[in-house]
């Protein structure tokens, strides 16, 4: 994960750092109970079926982000130029502009 700092023409200083694509995690396991005998008063989580490791990224955003945080804002640009990490500053304030601005988490 590349992590850079730039200060734009306005004289915000803009912290920028990249955001990878989902991992993809190894197969669930098999479900099979491996316990020899039972265990009494043995009562299953609800919560079975489903994978809660990670959550899904939103639509545009698969395949990785750029991020861009300031003191008063975050952006998002999405998918992550080539060689964004290797760029002068002027051309990193411009990739700034285009990012669409995050939504505050909820």
């Amino acid at each position: 994960m590349a992590l850079r700092e730039f200060r734009d023409s306005g004289g915000n200083e803009w912290l920028v750092w990249d955001v990878p694509p989902a991992r993809s995690y190894a197969p669930a396991r098999s479900g099979q109970d491996r316990r020899v005998s039972p265990t009494p008063g043995f009562a299953p989580e609800r919560r079975m079926a489903r994978d809660r490791r990670r959550r899904g990224a939103s639509a545009g955003l698969e395949r990785g982000w750029v991020c861009f945080q300031c003191e008063s804002e975050k952006r998002r640009l999405a998918p992550p130029p080539a060689d964004w990490q290797t760029a002068p500053d002027e051309e990193l304030e411009a990739l700034c502009r285009a990012a669409a601005p995050a939504r505050a988490a909820t």
